[in-house]
């Protein structure tokens, strides 16, 4: 996917962050003024954009490009965006704006922890060790689930 991106533009993004690390959102936007088209990493151009306005407290004109990024990264890596949206909503008094963002961001935060669970190795949870217990329901204990007795409908 990468392939398609020249390395200028790569260079580019990652002399904006660079900037943006060492506090220089100005530096910043010049360096991403500079890229044309991002290609497959136009999410985290605009990203950058909104966190140099948002930086320099320039809510407003954050917020296009942020909710742009945010939309347009996969799930798993939209939580900053969404985030830094809900910072510049809340900055600019649209507070439940801001809520709407930041409940987004926290439901992606949970999505993330959910799927570092299900990426714990099996050995870990043995299967069906939750069966060696009694059923609060049926009042019953087994290791098999066919074995238990079926809960009328």
């Amino acid at each position: 996917m990468l392939e398609n991106v020249s390395p200028k533009v790569v260079h580019k993004l990652m002399a904006a962050e660079g900037y943006l690390e060492l506090g220089m959102p100005i530096q910043a936007l010049e360096a991403l003024s500079a890229v044309d088209e991002a290609g497959p990493l136009e999410a985290m151009r605009l990203y950058l954009i909104g966190e140099c306005y948002l930086r320099q407290e320039r809510y407003n004109e954050a917020i296009e490009p942020l909710h742009q990024a945010a939309r347009l990264f996969p799930v798993m890596e939209s939580r900053k965006a969404w985030s830094s949206l809900s910072e510049c909503f809340r900055q600019g008094g649209y507070h439940e704006l801001a809520e709407v963002a930041l409940l987004t961001a926290e439901a992606v935060e949970e999505i993330e922890a959910t799927c570092e669970v299900l990426r714990v190795p099996r050995e870990k949870f043995p299967r069906w060790e939750w069966m060696e217990h009694s059923s609060r329901m049926t009042g019953s204990t087994g290791t098999d689930w066919r074995t238990l007795p079926r809960i009328a409908r």
